[in-house]
């Protein structure tokens, strides 16, 4: 039998060295914390600053020959889990928004994490045309990662936003929206986020 090396042999008496020497508070196991929860939204250029990268969307493939186009109404965002859901039957009801809330700045503003740097110019089009007619607008979300988007979002290629105008019925913004030439997929959230794309002209 090979004798272990003197280097192994000196290691192993120090550990064993430690074990007993240290008291047990200084043993145990010490967590570190969880590093902050990074935004949804990528600031456009900043995702190398935190060391991700974002794949290009996944193209999608060719309908088959006479096979109908995929639907549209399942390639954007669904509401979120919270979100209250209407049942079959139910009236539609009245979104939910704050009459008497003010906004933080006049114009156009964005929530933390959010840029409207890598919207397509149609969309700021639309945006100062809300903000011109209202007074402000807040957008809650633009450019969103895979892992936060489903397949063939246009939140992935940032050509959809997310936004609400404070104080205002938000079927009065909506209303508004769909006036104008610029509109593509449109969607009132329950929460009273309102959804514009450069997809085709659509509800969902």
């Amino acid at each position: 039998m090979t004798a272990a090396p003197p280097r192994l042999l000196r290691g192993v008496a120090l550990a064993t060295l430690l074990a007993t020497a240290l008291p047990a508070a200084a043993q145990t196991t010490v967590l570190t914390p969880l590093p902050p929860e990074r935004p949804f939204d990528l600031h456009p250029g900043k995702e190398a600053e935190v060391g991700i990268v974002v794949p290009p969307p996944a193209k999608e493939p060719e309908p088959a020959s006479g096979a109908p186009a995929p639907s549209m109404a399942l390639t954007d965002e669904d509401e979120a889990p919270e979100w209250p859901k209407r049942t079959p039957g139910q009236p539609e009801q009245e979104p939910a928004y704050d009459p008497n809330e003010k906004p933080e700045i006049p114009g156009i503003s964005t929530d933390p994490g959010t840029s409207i740097a890598c919207l397509p110019q149609p969309l700021r089009d639309i945006l100062g045309k809300i903000s011109t007619r209202f007074g402000s607008v807040r957008v809650t979300s633009t450019l969103r990662p895979p892992w936060r988007a489903r397949r063939g979002s246009y939140h992935r290629r940032c050509e959809a936003m997310d936004f609400r105008v404070p104080g205002v019925r938000p079927r009065t913004v909506l209303d508004f929206a769909r006036a104008l030439p610029e509109v593509g997929g449109h969607k009132l959230y329950w929460n009273g986020l309102i959804h514009i794309d450069t997809g085709p002209r659509r509800p969902w």
